[in-house]
C-alpha cells in the first residue's frame, strides 16, 4: 500500500463536472447495447446498463451453491465468455473518458521510453517520482531512462507492456511487497513470464497474437527485482538514483548487476552509533558477510523540487495541533497562490504525545516529489523542546 501517501496526502485535484461523470456513467437502467456476443445471447442486441441478475422473469442467479460438475463448467466458460472481453472494453471506455476529459488513459503509462536503454517499472506514487528522477539522470548523467507506470494490474496489459520493453538493455521492477518463498515478487512474476512470451512468439510467430516478437536475445532486457517502501516506509529520490546505477556502468564504475534488492534500507550502517553497536555489525558480518549487499544506496540524493517551491518541514509532538496546522497552512497557501501544493504528516501508531513531524510544499508548477522532505526551506516547530527528540535542522 501507498500508505500515507493515499490515506493522508494532501494535493490538488481536477475533478471533472457531476454532469460530464453522470453522463459518462450513466444509470443502471439505462438501455444500452450488449457488449459482448456471449451477454447477447443472454440479453438479446441490448441489456440494462447494470444488469439485475435475480429477476422473477428472466433469472440468471438463484442461490450461490454449485456441484462439482457444475461449478467447473461455469468457471471455465467465464475465461472465453467473459473475461477476455474485459481487456478491450477497459481501452475503450479508457478511450472515451480520455475523449470527454482531455486526459490521456491507458493500461500501460509510459515515460520518455521511446529512446530509453534503461526502464524503471512499478506501481502507484513511487512512479511519479520515478519521472522526476528520470528526467534528472537525463539532464546530469546523460542516462537514457524511461519509466513504465502499470495502471493496470488485472487484466495484466503484457500485449503492450512487451512492446514497450522490446530492446531496452535493463528493467527495475520495482515493488511494494517482498515474498522471500516465491521465485519472484508478484509483479516481476508477470512481467517475466511477458518477456517470456515474447520470446517464444520469436521461435514460434503468434504464438502469443498481440505480444511482441523478441527474435534475438538482445530484444530481451535483462530483469532486476527490489523492494521498497513496505508499511510506507519513505523511499528517497537516492533510491531511485540507486536502481538505475545497479544496471548502468556509468558513474565511473560498473554496475553492481544485482538482480534482486532492497531499498531505502541498510542491514550494516557505515558508521556504528556506539561502541556496543559496532561489535553487534561485526558478529551480523562473521555470520553473515555479504548481507550488506543485500542493499542498494544511490550516489546522490537530488533535490527534484520545481524552481521556485517552498518546502516546509514541521516538527511538533502528537497532539499539539500540528497536523491540523500543516492542513490549513497548505490549504491556505492553495487558495491564495493557485499553486500546486503537496502536503502529509509522518506519524506511528503511537502518534499521542510522541514526535511527529508534518511535511508540505508549495510550487508555481507540479510537485513530482512523493517522499519526506530533504531539501527545505523552512522548519517550524511549536515546541520548545523540539533538539531534545529531533535534529530539527537536518
Amino acid at each position: 500500500l501507498d500508505g500515507f501517501l493515499t490515506t493522508h496526502l494532501i494535493e490538488p485535484v481536477l475533478v471533472p463536472e457531476k454532469g460530464l461523470i453522470e453522463e459518462f456513467l450513466g444509470r443502471p437502467d439505462d438501455l444500452i447495447a450488449t457488449p459482448t456476443p456471449a451477454q447477447e445471447l443472454i440479453y438479446g442486441p441490448q441489456r440494462r446498463r447494470v444488469p439485475s441478475i435475480w429477476d422473477v422473469d428472466s433469472p440468471m442467479v438463484s442461490g450461490g451453491v454449485a456441484n462439482q460438475d457444475a461449478h467447473m463448467q461455469a468457471t471455465a466458460a467465464q475465461r472465453p465468455y467473459f473475461f477476455e472481453h474485459i481487456p478491450a472494453i477497459l481501452d475503450q471506455c479508457m478511450a472515451e473518458y480520455g475523449e470527454l476529459t482531455g486526459r490521456p488513459y491507458s493500461r500501460v503509462d509510459a515515460y520518455k521510453c521511446d529512446d530509453a536503454d534503461y526502464v524503471i517499472l512499478g506501481m502507484g506514487s513511487m512512479t511519479v517520482q520515478a519521472a522526476a528522477v528520470v528526467d534528472w539522470l537525463r539532464e546530469n548523467r546523460k542516462i537514457k531512462v524511461g519509466v513504465v507506470n502499470l495502471t493496470c494490474f488485472r487484466p495484466f496489459p503484457g500485449d503492450q507492456l512487451g512492446k514497450i520493453l522490446k530492446g531496452k538493455k535493463g528493467v527495475a521492477v520495482l515493488e511494494r511487497t517482498d515474498q522471500p518463498l516465491s521465485e519472484d515478487l508478484p509483479l516481476m512474476r508477470e512481467v517475466r513470464a511477458t518477456v517470456s512470451k515474447c520470446l517464444e512468439n520469436g521461435s514460434a510467430p503468434d504464438a502469443y497474437p498481440g505480444y511482441a516478437a523478441y527474435a534475438k536475445v538482445s530484444d530481451m532486457p535483462r530483469l532486476y527485482s527490489g523492494c521498497y517502501g513496505l508499511g510506507s516506509r519513505d523511499l528517497q529520490p537516492e533510491a531511485l538514483v540507486a536502481a538505475v546505477e545497479n544496471m548502468t556502468d556509468s558513474v565511473g564504475k560498473p554496475g553492481a548487476h544485482k538482480k534482486f534488492f532492497y531499498l531505502s534500507i541498510d542491514f550494516i550502517r557505515d558508521q556504528a552509533a556506539n561502541p556496543k553497536q559496532e561489535i553487534h555489525q561485526q558478529e551480523i558480518l562473521a555470520a553473515y558477510p555479504r548481507i550488506k549487499e543485500l542493499a542498494l544506496r544511490g550516489s546522490e540524493n537530488p533535490n527534484l523540487m520545481p524552481k521556485g517551491a517552498i518546502a516546509v518541514r514541521m516538527h511538533s509532538v502528537g497532539g499539539w495541533g500540528a497536523v491540523t496546522t500543516g492542513k490549513n497552512l497548505a490549504m491556505t497557501l492553495f487558495e491564495l497562490l493557485g499553486w500546486d501544493i503537496k502536503a502529509n504528516p509522518k506519524y506511528g501508531s503511537e502518534k499521542k504525545g510522541q514526535p511527529t513531524t508534518y511535511y508540505l510544499s508549495a510550487a508555481p508548477e507540479p510537485i513530482r516529489v512523493n517522499c519526506e522532505y530533504t531539501h527545505v526551506d523552512v522548519v517550524l516547530s511549536p515546541d520548545p523542546q523540539v533538539f531534545l527528540h529531533t535534529n530539527a535542522v537536518a
